[in-house]
């Protein structure tokens, strides 16, 4: 998209986005309470930090003492968790509407199920998204979004240019959604909100760190940048400006203070959202009326199986599991790879599912980790590794054996671990391993997890931040078939 062309689609567009502003207040300092890269309404980590009802009394305090100030959300809601899989995102827009958010930026994971359902969640919205470089086709906006926006907290004029990473168009399922480039656009959008008299300029963004810290490199005119997209908390400065992310699902609430003196000054802090916050009552109601909602949709059968599934420890941490044939299928076809690899220990329940109907609940049953599928690039060297990795504790009966989709292989117990793999075939083909194949795998896995750290060292193309929850991606394989009878078809072969 030309400069040219995004400054007359965003000018055609701007008269109809100011608001009438005051005169500008003398208030020192403008304080943004944000979060962002959220998943679900209720508390994580074992219920002891995170949830929507501790969050609304962390920022209502804040409100109460920090004026003039705008609550920020910088993308990710609407997946991937269990609750996302059934409400689609719906539960987490009452939650925004009911804290009163002032902004918010889409993320990438809000394409999850594509344009229509996000058309739908923008329509449920009592605040408003900004995304200045996410355009339908004919580059008209986004359906209800606004590509730029100006708000006045205290009498301030606040310019909020919103930026969703193009990586996007790869991540997830935005359809024919096109992606502006986030440094031609900010350039535009910032001429537009100075002409429309705003004093600060703040950037609400779904990019990573280094895109961040360019951004203030190549516009100036931005004078902070709040932000998502990674899961951990981060800071950055960039000639004095200051780029600053709350971590993920609601375990913090970003506060960042901008002076308003000329200087650019920020100051930052995380404040802990945790069991030692008391939930907010009325947000308590709503979070317990999605997580009854959520109780009796998990009974809701979704499917079927015609053969029983075998989840016992002694098949799918020591040989081949019609059920792991199926996981791993779900997997290598989610993220679009050559290969799957999943650790066996990953299976729960140890117990052989006799044939019949399937519920969600059944499905958290067998994967109630909350692993994410990811994928990445490696050598078939690397692979070979990992399957060594894989059966070099197989009279343990220990998780990491390998259930496996896209390849064969045939090993050896008897023989010393790290020798122990006798022939791998990807399709028809032996394994090469000077080629390079890509895997789908776990996000626990690509960490290190059950010696698997030889994953690691090839290149991510799909990272935990963006793969589907492999719980929701089995859920999904089941209704989209209805039926599933998955058999044993030979992919791991035991001799001795």
């Amino acid at each position: 998209m030309t400069p040219k062309r995004v400054r007359t689609v965003l000018f055609g567009l701007g008269l109809a986005l100011v608001l009438a502003l005051p005169a500008p207040s003398q208030s020192p300092v403008l304080t943004l309470l944000h979060f962002n890269d959220v998943y679900q309404l209720t508390a994580v980590d074992g219920g002891r930090r995170g949830g929507f009802d501790r969050l609304a009394t962390v920022v209502k305090r804040h409100r109460a003492q920090e004026r003039p100030s705008l609550l920020l959300f910088a993308g990710d809601l609407i997946s991937p968790s269990v609750e996302l899989s059934i409400f689609k995102g719906a539960q987490l827009i009452d939650g925004m509407n009911q804290l009163g958010v002032d902004a918010a930026t889409f993320g990438n994971h809000e394409f999850d199920y594509g344009p229509e359902e996000l058309v739908k969640r923008v329509r449920e919205s009592r605040f408003p998204w900004v995304v200045s470089n996410v355009f339908a086709p004919g580059l008209r906006p986004f359906p209800g979004v606004k590509p730029w926006l100006v708000l006045s907290p205290g009498g301030v004029p606040v310019g909020i240019v919103g930026l969703l990473t193009e990586d996007t168009a790869v991540l997830s399922s935005p359809g024919n959604t096109t992606f502006g480039n986030v440094f031609t656009v900010t350039r535009e959008v910032v001429r537009i909100l100075r002409a429309r008299g705003a004093r600060v300029i703040v950037a609400l963004t779904h990019l990573s760190m280094a895109q961040d810290q360019q951004l203030l490199r190549e516009v100036p005119e931005v004078d902070l940048v709040i932000g998502g997209h990674e899961h951990d908390p981060l800071v950055a400065t960039v000639g004095g400006r200051l780029v600053a992310k709350a971590g993920s699902d609601a375990k913090w609430l970003g506060v960042t203070r901008l002076s308003l003196d000329g200087s650019r000054r920020a100051h930052h802090q995380l404040v802990d959202v945790d069991e030692r916050v008391p939930p907010d009552p009325e947000m308590a109601k709503l979070v317990q009326h999605y997580s009854e909602r959520l109780s009796r949709e998990l009974e809701v059968p979704i499917g079927e199986t015609t053969l029983p599934l075998d989840a016992r420890n002694v098949t799918v941490r020591q040989q081949e599991s019609n059920l792991g044939n199926f996981i791993a299928d779900v997997m290598r076809a989610a993220v679009g790879a050559d290969v799957a690899i999943t650790n066996g220990g990953g299976i729960r329940t140890n117990a052989l599912f006799p044939a019949g109907r399937i519920t969600r609940k059944d499905v958290l049953a067998w994967l109630p980790f909350g692993n994410v599928v990811v994928k990445v690039a490696v050598t078939g060297a690397v692979i070979r590794q990992a399957l060594e990795n894989g059966v070099s504790q197989w009279e343990q009966v220990a998780g990491r054996f390998p259930q496996v989709s896209g390849l064969r292989y045939t090993f050896n117990p008897s023989r010393p671990a790290g020798s122990r793999i006798l022939e791998v075939r990807v399709g028809d083909r032996p394994l090469d391993e000077a080629a390079t194949y890509t895997v789908a795998t776990n996000d626990f896995m690509l960490r290190g997890g059950d010696g698997y750290a030889m994953l690691a060292t090839g290149q991510v193309l799909v990272s935990p931040v963006d793969g589907p929850i492999m719980a929701n991606a089995v859920m999904e394989a089941i209704q989209r078939l209805r039926t599933i009878s998955p058999r044993v078809e030979g992919r791991i072969t035991l001799i001795r």
